[in-house]
């Protein structure tokens, strides 16, 4: 079978995908693509210890609250890397969909990713405003008529204020960890 695969048009075919990209965001396509095929092998968790996937030995790829939140939810790096890309210390996330019932749902969801890209990135669940707002822009989610209301209406899952910013408590980490499961198994 290997011999119908014509691999000079694949080459030229990424090529073209990536030449127009800076070299960074070229590793992270790269990367990216090669986690979401189940080929992790550059990944952090298999080069310190070269082996488990569960949350619980991920190489030092997170810190210690980000493990322990993987651990207990049962998130291993796979399903993470089906929604973030983790390059050194920073964290993006990498889905251009976000699952929610209309543009409240899917506000409410981003405050959540918010939160969880912040988590995997400094072990502190603690995000701005205009990171959530952010997100909701890109996910075409944002209605600015009502954000406010929004926001209100995630009660216990997100706590703080639109000036000092904002953090997952337990219940919003909770809903973040089904959120990342279900996004992972629908990805």
């Amino acid at each position: 079978m290997a011999s119908s695969i014509d691999l000079p048009s694949i080459v030229s075919g990424v090529y073209k995908l990536l030449e127009p990209l800076e070299p960074t965001d070229r590793a992270k396509v790269v990367r990216s693509a090669l986690t979401l095929l189940g080929d992790d092998s550059n990944s952090p968790k298999s080069s310190a210890t070269g082996n488990s996937d569960s949350g619980a030995d991920n190489g030092g790829a997170f810190g210690t609250k980000a493990t322990r939140w993987m651990s207990q939810n049962g998130i291993d790096e796979s399903v993470l890397g089906e929604i973030f890309h983790k390059d050194g210390t920073e964290v993006e996330i990498i889905v251009n969909d976000v699952p929610g019932e209309g543009k409240r749902g899917k506000s409410q969801n981003c405050y959540l990713l918010s939160g969880i890209r912040s988590f995997l990135e400094s072990d502190e669940a603690k995000f701005s405003e205009s990171d959530a707002v952010s997100l909701c822009k890109h996910m075409g989610c944002h209605d600015s008529a009502n954000h406010a209301k929004t926001r209100v209406s995630l009660g216990n899952l997100v706590a703080g204020t639109k000036t000092s910013g904002y953090t997952l408590p337990a219940p919003g980490l909770r809903a973040a960890a089904e959120l990342v499961k279900k996004m992972a198994t629908s990805a």
